[in-house]
């Protein structure tokens, strides 16, 4: 749940690209905001606000309006607007705003990092007609912070008195802000008695903030780009040497290949290099790292060995054919890059790590699918040694291979690692995690070791399979055979983002794809949002669970039901509201047992045959208990015809 900006603009305070694709070129009609043709400047900053439902740009009036233009750009810089909502949008025919700036999802005000109030520069020469953008203010005009509203009609009645203090211009996205003024209303109670906060099919309108950006696309030129949407670099690393913190590298769907795309270098540098739009399926399977490498001609995709720390991000990429002495796709070597929403597919180790190798390393790996890789010894998707503390969240590791840990291995006794995984759909469970003495795989609550059911992993299509509609990589929304287990079933407390389903969602989607407009759909009873330990039912051991995070706070806590960002009476009652349900995601998937896509009297005989039987992996146990009996029964009577 962000509230994020994108600042592009240039001046002496920071340095930043101004693109003038976008500032070049578009004016509004006088119709449509209500006052003569306005043109754009080239050389003013420009902020865009990414939401939901769509982008929006603005344009700053420094000039007119210095004070509240320098205050609005500190919030933006320091990150104050990271994690926010628009939480206010009026339905007055008369009078309409979109508004924002101020609170955080659960209408939780924001009070760390603000600012002292701001002088009112209201009587500036601009007005509050439609599309402007002004600041909000209590009846004390020289009360404004943090907090801006964008005009959705002519509202000049705010110009009267002391005023409203107009300091920007919508010049791309205005039919965003429309949308989103039309959207409806949150009952109060789920925002804390806010009256005019939207939803856009799930709980909040997000906005998700980017910094500066350089362009790449392999029609782009390395000598005469500058990194702009239309001059953008040839090669990724020429984009990783330009750009200042904490910008984007960001990539057009294509393959890359050859120097200047593999063995990437961040050079201790904090910024992101992710795919154009991280947030889409089919863009992270679009957007292609292809190592090419080869016993004989070497090459991974990252080499981090600079001290980078998690704000080093790799974010919506797909991986495949690294092949290296230990880390096939990514090495990290005294450095804590993370990884997220990226699809690390068929990548070779001659040695350790076929996915991801880590030293001395506290790298954070969330909604990422690891398959088809390889380490000849240790490690077929992670290998952590020497102290290292990796964090692996909401994640799919299935089909990988090495003689020790097909998924997971630690090391060494000397300098034990650890490596903690949560949320995740580990082939394997934590019993095939291979650990040198001293090491540990510490189990956080929601892992599961069910087959993921992706739609072709032979043709190399890793999104969910779901009956209910999958997305597939040749475009387009299809009928899966199944429902994958992993759907709905990644940490409650994770912000599901742009997942596409009715609201309310309940929970995050496991692997690469996971709060992207391509999520697989689930079932209307397929996620119980309290069952926190994805046992199929809400029960003691979850409340165990609440119990043991009341009252934090901090970002994806397991039993932050509302997102809120703290676990409080809230979640408490959203808890209750679920009390011994069962979730159908991880039942249905057990009690198939000969994988027909539906529970029926096949499934029944072997239920069946194995009545009374005792074992850990006997197939009908489907309660974990270690033993066929009247619970499993149970369960799959509640799943029968599914």
């Amino acid at each position: 749940m962000f509230f994020y900006l994108n600042f592009w603009g240039k001046g002496s305070r920071v340095k930043y690209f101004l693109f003038l694709s976008l500032a070049g070129g578009f004016v509004f009609s006088a119709a449509a905001i209500g006052a003569p043709p306005y043109t754009p400047s080239q050389t003013t900053p420009k902020v865009i606000i990414e939401t939901i439902v769509g982008d929006i740009t603005i344009e700053l009036f420094p000039e007119q309006a210095p004070e509240t233009c320098d205050n609005f750009l500190q919030y933006v810089n320091s990150g104050f607007y990271d994690d926010l909502i628009i939480h206010r949008v009026t339905k007055s025919t008369t009078f309409k705003v979109v508004q924002g700036g101020g609170y955080r999802p659960g209408g939780i005000l924001k009070t760390e990092g603000l600012q002292p109030p701001i002088i009112n520069e209201s009587h500036n020469g601009r007005s509050n007609l439609r599309g402007t953008v002004a600041m909000a203010r209590t009846s004390d005009p020289d009360s404004a912070t943090s907090q801006f509203y964008i005009n959705v009609t002519d509202n000049i009645s705010l110009d009267a008195g002391d005023g409203y203090c107009v300091f920007g211009q919508v010049i791309s996205g205005m039919d965003i802000v429309d949308q989103i003024q039309q959207l409806p209303i949150l009952p109060p109670q789920y925002v804390n008695g806010l009256t005019e906060c939207p939803y856009y099919g799930i709980y909040w309108v997000y906005v998700f903030r980017q910094q500066v950006r350089a362009c790449v696309s392999p029609s782009g030129n390395d000598t005469t780009g500058v990194g702009s949407p239309d001059a953008p670099f040839k090669t990724i690393q020429k984009a990783i040497d330009i750009i200042d913190e904490p910008g984007h590298v960001v990539a057009e769907p294509a393959t890359y290949s050859g120097a200047g795309n593999v063995d990437l270098d961040f050079k201790g540098k904090a910024i992101t290099v992710r795919a154009i739009e991280p947030r889409d399926a089919n863009t992270v399977t679009k957007t292609v790292i292809d190592c090419q490498g080869s016993s004989a001609n070497r090459h991974r995709a990252f080499y981090f060995h600079t001290g980078e720390a998690t704000n080093s991000t790799v974010k919506g990429l797909t991986i495949i054919n690294g092949y290296q002495t230990s880390g096939g796709a990514i090495y990290c070597q005294n450095s804590s890059p993370t990884i997220r929403n990226c699809a690390i597919i068929n990548n070779t180790a001659s040695i350790s790590g076929g996915g991801i190798y880590c030293y001395n390393s506290n790298s954070v790996i969330s909604n990422c699918t690891f398959s088809a890789n390889t380490a000849i010894s240790t490690g077929g998707s992670i290998f952590c040694n020497y102290y290292s503390g990796v964090t692996v969240g909401n994640s799919i590791l299935w089909n990988n291979a090495a003689v020790l840990g097909h998924e997971i291995a630690l090391a060494s006794s000397s300098s034990p690692s650890s490596i903690t995984v949560s949320y995740s759909d580990l082939e394997g469970g934590k019993t095939d995690a291979y650990a040198q003495s001293g090491c540990s795989a510490v189990w956080g609550p929601g892992n599961i070791d069910i087959d993921p059911r992706f739609v072709d992993a032979a043709g190399g299509d890793y999104h969910l399979q779901s009956r209910q509609g999958q997305w597939e990589n040749a475009g387009g929304w299809t009928q899966g055979q199944h429902t994958s287990p992993c759907i709905e079933t990644g940490n409650p407390g994770s912000r599901i983002d742009f997942e596409p389903n009715d609201w309310p969602l309940l929970r995050i989607e496991m692997g690469a794809y996971g709060g992207t407009t391509k999520t697989s759909i689930a079932p209307s009873d397929w996620g119980l949002r309290a069952d926190i330990d994805n046992d199929g039912t809400a029960n003691n051991v979850d409340f165990a669970w609440l119990a043991s995070f009341w009252l934090d706070e901090g970002d994806e806590l397991p039993a932050d039901l509302d997102r809120s960002k703290n676990v409080d009476i809230d979640d408490l009652q959203l808890f209750s509201e679920d009390w011994l349900k069962t979730s159908a995601a991880i039942i249905v998937n057990k009690a198939d047992f000969n994988n027909d896509g539906t529970i029926n009297i096949r499934d029944f005989a072997v239920l069946a045959g194995q009545w009374q039987e005792q074992g850990n992996d006997v197939t009908g146990d489907l309660n974990g208990d270690t033993t066929v009996n009247i619970y499993d029964l149970y369960w799959f009577a509640k799943v029968w015809l599914r």
